[in-house]
Formats: structure tokens, C-alpha cells, sequence
């Protein structure tokens, strides 16, 4: 079954989904906002509530993004540490490797290393995987994640759920393009297909899956010629490198 269209985040862009014009003012007063989620955030951090704490540093990434980047040189220092701030709350969870997703968002900064050399001996404590099966996340900006999740039915054959989203410049205003897929998917030697078409058979879609031998990534790339058939939103594809994450 296949899933697709155009929408905005429940959560993040409600207060925005009905306005049909932002103005310069409105954006001004938005980004003026980004401190004030900072400390919000550095407040429940202290006070240990580490959920409460990381929903507003994902406010902070989502709008730091949105202002910084809507500029010609975003203060990409700034932004890693809103990804650090989030991926603080995970380690005080013991989420390790939602925590290495968002130091990875940019791998080389200084304090993203850092953190993430404090708890590779607890990614490497973590069971290893024995199959596919599992939550994968691939970064799709202002604080969202494409998300593909893979059930075990048996035989090296899974359930393959993703829902992926691609964000323009106003991303937070008018939300983002989205595309979804829920389909079967067979592994052998650690590769898999995913065929998307539509009722009539007419258009095809092929996303090739590959499982990295640790199991902890996959890697997801569509066939070329079927890049304009998979019938998700404007510039939303499932490729890329997903990280397990649970």
C-alpha cells in the first residue's frame, strides 16, 4: 500500500496551516523566539526531565534551521549544537544510538565528535543485531527524521514501513512535501527491493535496499528510471543511508 501528497506536521506546523501569506514581521518575531526554546530547553535539562527538555531543543534546531539557512551563510555552529542539545537528552535516557544519529548529523564538528566519543563504549555494550528487523532514521531537516521501520515476517522476508518528507525554504510555514510506503520487501545476501505501483500496474517504482553487514545502516536508492513513479510529494525520495536507531 502506498501512501502520498502534500501536508504539514501536526505538532510543529498547526498553528500555520492556515495562513496564506507569512510577512516579514511574523518571521522577525519567529526567529526571535530560538533563545527563548534554548532555555526552555536548559531548564527541564536541569530539572532532569529529559522529554520535556528535548522537545524544546527541537523547537531550537527547527527554527534555527529555518532562520539560518533562509540567509547566505548559515552559523552552522549554532545548529550543531542545537543537534548536540538534542542528543544530550538521549544519552541521559540511555537512547545511545538516537543520540549517534544526531551527533552524525555533522559528524565533523568539534562538540559532536566529542560527544560522540563519550559513549561509543556504550554503542559498542549494545546487543548486536541479528537481523533487519528494526527502526532506522535518515535526517530530513528542521528537526524531523525520515523514518524506516522493518518487521520480521519470516523467511528473510519483512515489512517495510517508511515515511519520508522534503522541506523548502519555508518549511515551518507551509510544511512539508511527504511520501510514505508500507510494502514487503524480501533480503537476500543482505539486498532487497521495494516494488511500488499503482492500481493498473501502469507506473513502477523500485527503491533497492542494502543492509550493511552489522546491520547497523541501509542504504536506499531508487532505480533511475522509476525515480519519477513513486508517486510521493515534490522532491521527497526514500534514498540515502539510514541509521538504526533502537
Amino acid at each position: 500500500m502506498r501512501k502520498y501528497g502534500y501536508g504539514a506536521l501536526a505538532l510543529l506546523f498547526a498553528a500555520f496551516g492556515c495562513q496564506a501569506e507569512i510577512t516579514e514581521a511574523q518571521i522577525d518575531a519567529d526567529c526571535a523566539k530560538i533563545n527563548d526554546y534554548a532555555k526552555q530547553g536548559n531548564q527541564f535539562y536541569q530539572a532532569k526531565n529529559y522529554a520535556k527538555a528535548r522537545e524544546a531543543f527541537i523547537q531550537q534546531t527547527a527554527w534555527l534551521e529555518q532562520c539560518e539557512y533562509g540567509g547566505n551563510q548559515p552559523n552552522e555552529a549554532l545548529i550543531a549544537t542545537a543537534y548536540n542539545n538534542v542528543a544530550l537528552t538521549f544519552i541521559r535516557e540511555g537512547e545511545y544510538r538516537k543520540a549517534q544519529a544526531w551527533l552524525q548529523i555533522m559528524p565533523d564538528d568539534q562538540k559532536s565528535q566529542y560527544n560522540l566519543s563519550r559513549i561509543q563504549d556504550k554503542l559498542l555494550a549494545l546487543p548486536k543485531p541479528t537481523s533487519a528487523a528494526g527502526e532506522y532514521w535518515q535526517y530530513a531537516g528542521r528537526g524531523e527524521w525520515e523514518v524506516l521501520t522493518l518487521k520480521a515476517e519470516g523467511n528473510d522476508r519483512y515489512q517495510a514501513d517508511w515515511a519520508g518528507y522534503s522541506f523548502g525554504l519555508m518549511g515551518l510555514y507551509y510544511g512539508p512535501n511527504i511520501g510514505e510506503f508500507s510494502e514487503k520487501v524480501t533480503f537476500k545476501e543482505n539486498k532487497g527491493d521495494i516494488n511500488l505501483h499503482d492500481d493498473e500496474d501502469i507506473a513502477h517504482c523500485t527503491i533497492s535496499l542494502t543492509l550493511s553487514a552489522d546491520k547497523q545502516t541501509v542504504n536506499a536508492k531508487t532505480d533511475a528510471d522509476d525515480s519519477m513513479n513513486c508517486g510521493f510529494g515534490h522532491n521527497v525520495s526514500a534514498d540515502g543511508k539510514y541509521l538504526r536507531v533502537d
